[in-house]
């Protein structure tokens, strides 16, 4: 039989001796009762060339981590850029140029735009050459990484200097009071949202920092795997704290992934239910699975309609025993134009990108009552566990669209034209942002 170290896995001085084609370090024997009683697989060692191959990669790595530092300008960007693969690259060098015209509709002069552009997008390029040499598989629950490298910070400055403040709006404060406190006593919160932008997880730390400081520092975001896997998007989601599953929406995209994705998601739940006991988290969720688009034939964009299952799940978990007392709020968010989805939904990763200068509208609605007596449960069979959970799931996403109209002009019009400001504030900039 062959003995397995006690955590199962291959430490990490054995990885670095199997790539340097040492093989792998001496082990303890284990307890016979944690021997695997079955025949032994062996191992191969990695050949020559694919050794050669791995220390290629790293060196890559390295060279792209030093180039970074001299990335200073326009032109060096864009030709370290070219070091991506082809697909990568393409997208990478459109978004700098759809940046840099975003930033200097705001501070007016190209060359002032590209310099601060220059400055975000190094701190990119360094993300990204890091992850050349380190490439990062997401937990089910992931936490916020800010050092050695702070992708935090670096997802704050890069949506910051396309978010228009004197264009947003923050609805209800007593609302987010409200949370702040909840959370202060140790009890969850589940925002239920609408989902229209890859930049989502930043607006609530970027318009709350002075109202409600730390607040948007502890959402922990409900992922989808486009959001953890994507090489674009992966240092931005490695700032934030992720909760990460597979959505409905692409579950049968790849057949032969399906069963894995199923137990991802599994985990997943597991690790909300364990936060849920803990007490005092704030969980945002998006039950309609995706990002809003506008209607095809219309062209007006709404919220997309929530998914009863996903509203379910949360409710179920929040009523299981020993879990702390957990509240939910329907969250309205005007983001679309900052950063727009492709018009359709796309099976691959790596979609084209462009971003805009534009004003945001946060709005929360009164807590949703999912207990029996909820008016969501008005005239619905209550033995009827179908019309049960698309009953609360209808009433929730009707709060999140009577918010939303509200706030939508927060896209549209130029500052000359005046935000309602009733029971509403305008966020403030925070300093590291340019003015």
């Amino acid at each position: 039989p062959r003995a397995m170290c006690v955590r199962g896995v291959v430490c990490g001085v054995c990885v670095a001796r199997r790539a340097a084609g040492f093989g792998t370090a001496p082990r303890r024997a284990a307890p016979l009762c944690m021997a695997v009683a079955t025949k032994a697989k062996v191992e191969a060692e990695p050949s020559l060339s694919e050794r050669i191959a791995s220390l290629v990669s790293v060196l890559k790595a390295r060279v792209a981590q030093f180039a970074v530092r001299f990335a200073t300008s326009e032109g060096v960007i864009k030709l370290i850029a070219r070091f991506l693969s082809a697909k990568v690259s393409a997208t990478f060098l459109g978004l700098l140029e759809s940046y840099i015209c975003a930033v200097a509709k705001h501070v007016g002069d190209r060359k002032r735009a590209a310099a601060i552009t220059i400055k975000t997008f190094q701190k990119m390029m360094m993300a990204y050459a890091i992850q050349m040499e380190e490439k990062y598989e997401f937990p089910s629950y992931h936490r916020s990484i800010r050092a050695p490298f702070n992708y935090y910070d670096l997802g704050m400055m890069y949506v910051g200097n396309l978010l228009n403040f004197s264009r947003s709006l923050v609805r209800n404060p007593d609302r987010w009071d409200e949370i702040d406190q909840r959370l202060k006593d140790g009890e969850n919160v589940v925002l239920f949202a609408n989902h229209q932008s890859e930049a989502d997880a930043a607006f609530i730390p970027l318009m709350t920092e002075f109202s409600h400081p730390g607040l948007g520092e502890r959402v922990i975001y409900v992922a989808g795997d486009r959001v953890v896997e994507d090489t674009l998007a992966k240092p931005f989601s490695m700032g934030r704290n992720l909760l990460c599953v597979y959505s409905k929406k692409h579950m049968a995209d790849f057949p032969e992934t399906r069963s894995a994705k199923m137990r991802k998601n599994i985990a997943t739940i597991k690790e909300i239910e364990r936060l849920m006991k803990e007490g005092g988290h704030l969980i945002w969720v998006a039950p309609a699975g995706g990002r809003d688009r506008p209607n095809a034939e219309t062209g007006v964009l709404l919220p997309d309609k929530w998914d009863p299952d996903a509203v379910e799940l949360f409710r179920k978990l929040s009523s299981k025993k020993g879990t702390k007392p957990t509240h939910f709020f329907p969250l309205a968010m005007a983001t679309h134009d900052i950063m727009p989805p492709p018009k359709a939904t796309e099976k691959s990763l790596g979609e084209d990108r462009t971003v805009a200068y534009s004003g945001v509208g946060l709005s929360l609605a009164a807590e949703l009552d999912v207990s029996d007596s909820s008016p969501a449960y008005e005239g619905v069979d209550m033995d009827d566990a179908v019309a049960r959970k698309g009953a609360l799931a209808a009433y929730g996403y009707e709060k999140v669209v009577e918010e939303y109209k509200k706030i939508d002009g927060c896209m549209h019009g130029d500052d000359t034209e005046p935000l309602d400001t009733t029971d509403a504030f305008i966020p403030r900039r925070p300093d590291y942002i340019e003015s």
